[in-house]
């Protein structure tokens, strides 16, 4: 049987816009040899390759995210494409689902990745689509 592990970074990085936690992002991605990245509360509004490029090995090529809601959540999937074809699936405003399919034996799986808001009407939306899981 073809198994291989692979490793997830996930992380409240608690904001992405200040230059420096660049450094030790990468770091901690580095020592992590993971080969998806999933950042909550990113609180950002736009993200493209060259702002990603300033944080993350270039072996990483592929992305999507949720946009910040003013100046909190936001959430960051990254994604090697040697490793793993994605695909989005699902885009709430608290949560993404991408299904991922292994480069090396096509297994597909889901990602869940949210950043759950604390306060209504959003949180009860937030809870209602958990349950609806």
């Amino acid at each position: 049987m073809n198994n291989r592990n692979w490793s997830i970074l996930c992380w409240n990085i608690r904001g992405l816009n200040a230059i420096e936690k660049h450094d030790a992002v990468r770091d901690k991605i580095e020592e992590s040899a993971c080969s998806i990245i999933c950042l909550q509360e990113i609180k950002m509004q736009i993200i493209d390759m060259s702002f990603l490029r300033k944080f993350t090995p270039q072996i990483f090529d592929k992305f999507d995210f949720i946009p910040s809601n003013g100046a909190s959540g936001g959430i960051l999937v990254i994604w090697n494409s040697v490793v793993f074809a994605g695909a989005t699936i699902d885009k709430q405003s608290f949560g993404l689902t991408i299904s991922f399919t292994s480069q090396h034996n096509l297994v597909t799986w889901n990602l869940k990745t949210v950043y759950g808001p604390c306060h209504d009407p959003a949180r009860t939306d937030f809870v209602n689509w958990l349950k609806s899981l």
